[in-house]
């Protein structure tokens, strides 16, 4: 396969900052690494895409329910509201954005992507992180989607990111793989990936 290409592109200021202000018991995230980056690229195609990324709150917050507290006791300055979810602020998935999140992104063209569900689709990239001599399994998962108000562009969502404790399910372990580049072309084409 030839050497992908890939050039920087300035965002529109309407898509320049990932979330609003974040106050976490009191103290300001700066959530400035989930400010939405875009590049061009040709994806075999014959000419440029615009890709933008977008990040979700999945990736600096968990939902209510996988909180081991009671809703009720969650203290309201843990609550993160965007006006069409409540969640609980992370510590430990902030941190890992962070530190790890945009270099996945920047480096997805050289990365193993599996199919995570063929149905939605969406698909996952896996990172090994190391803290006082353990591994973790850090996921990233992510859509494409081609953007239905600007022609040539497509919209890459980081939909989740954070450790998974007990690994892959059995599904996504088997799951098929997907080169990035190849993502983007049938995304932009309107093909399905299968597993």
């Amino acid at each position: 396969m030839s050497k992908i290409e890939v050039q920087a592109v300035d965002v529109s200021p309407e898509a320049a900052q990932c979330c609003r202000k974040v106050f976490c018991r009191g103290i300001p995230w700066d959530l400035t690494h989930l400010d939405p980056p875009a590049f061009k690229v040709d994806p075999g195609l014959g000419s440029d895409v615009t890709v933008l990324v977008l990040f979700s709150c999945h990736c600096f917050s968990h939902s209510l329910r996988r909180d081991a507290r009671p809703s009720h006791a969650i203290p309201v300055d843990e609550i993160y509201d965007d006006g069409k979810e409540r969640r609980v602020l992370n510590v430990s998935r902030y941190e890992l954005s962070r530190r790890y999140l945009r270099n996945i992104v920047h480096s997805l063209f050289s990365r193993r992507i599996t199919v995570a569900d063929h149905r939605q689709p969406n698909f996952v990239t896996l990172e090994n992180i190391g803290a006082d001599g353990t591994t973790s399994l850090y996921a990233v998962f992510l859509e494409v989607k081609r953007d239905r108000s600007r022609r040539r562009r497509l919209v890459l969502r980081v939909q989740s990111a954070y450790v998974r404790d007990n690994g892959l399910t059995k599904r996504q372990a088997k799951a098929g793989k997907v080169v990035f580049e190849t993502l983007l072309r049938a995304t932009y084409l309107g093909k399905n990936i299968r597993s």
